[in-house]
């Protein structure tokens, strides 16, 4: 049933006054709104019908009304005014993590999440991008002496890794200099899921037999692992506590289990590529967060894969401010990414 214009102005400003307040709200107290014409009882009679319609709740120890799910989802929807001006602290926030220097992805993208969470005072989700299409752009080998080497390994992404390996026998400088030429010329320019054994085989024929081998094959190995695998990182979960809705303590217990379990189910699937997605109470599934919500905002990382960047809260978040704060933040982290880890190659 579409609602009239009517019902969506009072269910838009039920909804303001409850985010601002926490209070469930009564006829009267929407009457004396700006621009709100109608008079108390014509708002009853229309809160009466939304809640029958399932867009309001009405609490047992109270008169007024409190938004339902549906009722945020309309909201988020169709009737909040989206806000593009920067809050206070955003531009500070957006320069301190600019000036994170970090060449690690997984560690940058845990520094955005805690940044996250100390501006908007709520928990932080961050996630590290799937990297779907890396491959490897170069090899070095580097010898401590002939038995302790470190391998350096540069992606396609432009990220850094590297390992202190230690051999079962010396390894000469000869070797170890051969191995990284066939490296480079046999592993370097494919997609990672192309580094089979059978190609692993082509290079140690034509490295020969050398000590570095196992050590090398067993890094490269846990290289492949490590990009296939999403890295969730929580920031701030005992921000929740702050907030009216988890005075409970037994319900807060049970959030803050369920967020501290399993990371990778605070991870939305699917849903838009780019933009913000917004997860209202029952969306998040059947468990401790059916009465909460979620925010997302993606940030990317070239071609090479997607990650997220999200906030937690009870369903009474100000989703208009808090979505247009996360598509800022996601924009300055793909700039950030964008400069540390595509342009900047070491």
């Amino acid at each position: 049933m579409e609602l009239s214009d009517r019902k969506k102005q009072i269910l838009k400003a039920i909804i303001g006054d409850y985010i601002r307040t926490a209070e469930p709200v009564g006829s009267k107290t929407i009457a004396q709104r700006p621009g709100i014409t109608f008079s108390p009882a014509t708002i009853r009679n229309e809160m009466s019908e939304l809640e029958e319609l399932g867009y309001l709740e009405k609490p047992h120890t109270s008169a007024g009304r409190i938004p339902s799910p549906l009722g945020y989802r309309l909201y988020v929807d169709e009737l909040m005014a989206p806000t593009s001006e920067p809050e206070p602290g955003d531009d500070a926030g957006l320069r301190q993590m600019m000036q994170l220097k970090v060449r690690e992805l997984d560690k940058l993208i845990q520094e955005a999440g805690k940044l996250i969470a100390n501006l908007t005072e709520y928990t932080a989700v961050a996630a590290t991008p799937v990297m779907q299409r890396t491959s490897l752009k170069q090899f070095e080998i580097i010898a401590v002496n002939q038995n302790m080497f470190v391998i350096v390994v540069v992606t396609e992404s432009g990220a850094v890794k590297n390992k202190m390996v230690h051999t079962a026998a010396p390894v000469s400088k000869d070797e170890a200099e051969l191995l990284t030429y066939v490296l480079n010329q046999t592993l370097t320019g494919i997609p990672l899921s192309s580094i089979t054994t059978e190609r692993f085989d082509i290079v140690r024929r034509a490295a020969g037999l050398t000590a570095l081998l196992a050590p090398v094959a067993e890094y490269i190995a846990e290289l492949i692992e490590e990009t296939g695998r999403q890295e969730v990182y929580l920031e701030g979960a005992g921000k929740l506590l702050r907030y009216p809705e988890y005075r409970d303590t037994q319900k807060a217990q049970a959030v803050l289990d369920y967020l501290g379990s399993d990371r990778s189910h605070l991870i939305p699937v699917g849903g838009e590529t780019d933009g913000v997605q917004i997860m209202i109470g029952p969306e998040n599934g059947e468990n401790p967060l059916s009465d909460a919500s979620m925010i997302y905002a993606r940030y990317s990382i070239g071609d090479f894969g997607q990650g997220v960047i999200g906030i937690v809260g009870p369903t009474r978040m100000d989703y208009a401010r808090l979505s247009a704060r996360l598509s800022r933040f996601a924009k300055g982290l793909n700039k950030l990414i964008a400069e540390t880890f595509l342009e900047e190659h070491p």
